[in-house]
């Protein structure tokens, strides 16, 4: 067992292939921190240099989580669902599987643009993988009407940061209802408008179990390294 304050945590989950990354989520919430949240930084500091020392790093994770109980027992408790482990992927993993998700979203829009412009714009944001991926996701099933309308997707979004902002929300929803002090990691992360989108669709509703099993599956489709976190 360990023990958390005067909480005894089993360790049970120490072996499972997630473990690392829920640790490093615990201990280091500031190593893919957004710099805009942060205020007042001192001009002689350089912010790069600061961030890649993993001592400043931890302190000014501790700066960021002040007025938060770390949590650790209740995230711990949280991983035990395979749910909330799309919380544990790598940053750029997390957002790259949002935008795969965006384009899934709006694979018929993105396939359906013929104007240079917004090709231009949906690969700027998106990402080459995720436009490439909306011509394979055209064929896929669409999403279920519930998890459409969940995301704000009903109507069709026009462009590529109203598909991302869906992506993400899809995100969320997967990983249900996750203890606060997730939530608030969540938030600290870069970009913070697309995790911000995330954290706030964190919840438990009718279209969440349908959003896990298409996040899941974009993840077998397409990041099979992270597949059997979710089984």
């Amino acid at each position: 067992m360990i023990a958390t304050g005067s909480v005894a945590i089993f360790d049970n989950w120490l072996h499972r292939p997630w473990a690392g990354a829920m640790m490093r989520c615990i201990a280091d919430p500031a190593a893919d921190f957004d710099d805009a949240i942060v205020k007042d930084w001192p001009d002689w500091l350089p912010r790069e240099p600061a961030w890649a020392d993993s001592f400043i790093r931890m302190r000014l994770g501790d700066q960021l989580l002040c007025d938060q109980d770390r949590g650790a027992s209740a995230i711990i408790s949280a991983g035990q669902a395979p749910r909330t482990r799309f919380a544990f992927l790598p940053v750029s993993d997390a957002v790259r599987l949002m935008c795969l998700a965006a384009a899934w979203t709006g694979a018929p829009s993105l396939v359906g643009q013929l104007r240079n412009a917004d090709v231009v714009a949906a690969r700027s944001v998106l990402g080459e993988d995720a436009f490439a991926f909306a011509f394979q996701a055209a064929l896929l099933p669409r999403p279920t009407a519930g998890l459409m309308s969940a995301i704000g997707a009903s109507k069709l979004p026009n462009g590529p940061t109203e598909l991302l902002h869906c992506g993400a929300a899809m995100f969320g929803l997967a990983m249900g209802c996750i203890p606060d002090t997730l939530q608030v990691r969540l938030r600290l992360r870069s970009p913070a408008s697309i995790w911000m989108v995330a954290a706030n669709a964190c919840r438990n509703d009718s279209a969440g179990e349908d959003a896990f099993h298409a996040m899941r599956r974009l993840v077998r489709k397409r990041m099979a390294l992270w597949s059997h976190w979710f089984d």
